[in-house]
């Protein structure tokens, strides 16, 4: 019963979210879909993962260990009942349209909204160690925040697959959290 209340609000608010699911395919995006928040997967390794795998880690605002936790990732999303994920094929475009829903979400009267875009920050070649050069343009990656992506992609019924070879098409996921 629980299940399907949950599945009708949902449905419910899909609908109360098409203009901004047409301004990510507008932008780029090919999938971009109204997911319920608690389907986010949070989980301590993806940190490492950044801290042994990246060799960006530790020098941006938006990555690990000035990014925030999972624990307090985990923490924020108990705040949020709905998300949006979405797809494109390049990190800038997937980072840039996140922030560009988000906006419009506030301006539009949404102001419990948090974006989260792909991979690392690339505004700067170097992150400036006392404070970002860009606020309000930059925000940190999922995978940053300790959010799994595979996990959190894969349990909403969408394709995700390793990256074998260097000129295949990425995909790169972005998540918006609205309220």
């Amino acid at each position: 019963m629980r299940q399907e209340f949950m599945r009708q609000e949902l449905t419910s608010f899909s609908a109360d979210m098409e203009k901004y699911l047409e301004l990510l395919k507008n932008g780029g995006c090919d999938t971009a879909l109204v997911i319920a928040a608690q389907s986010v997967i949070t989980a301590p390794w993806t940190i490492y993962k950044c801290q042994y795998g990246c060799p960006r880690y530790g020098t941006s605002h938006c990555c690990p260990p000035k990014s925030p936790s999972w624990k307090a990732t985990q923490e924020m999303l108990s705040c949020f009942q709905y998300g949006i994920l979405f797809r494109c094929h390049e990190m800038k475009t997937g980072t840039a349209l996140a922030m560009q829903a988000a906006k419009e979400l506030l301006l539009d009267g949404y102001y419990k909204v948090i974006a989260f875009g792909c991979g690392p920050c690339s505004k700067c070649e170097t992150c400036a160690p006392e404070r970002c050069r860009f606020p309000g343009q930059t925000i940190p990656s999922m995978e940053a925040c300790g959010i799994d992506v595979f996990a959190t992609v894969q349990g909403n019924g969408l394709e995700i697959q390793m990256l074998r070879d260097k000129d295949a098409p990425i995909n790169c996921y972005g998540l918006i959290l609205v309220e």
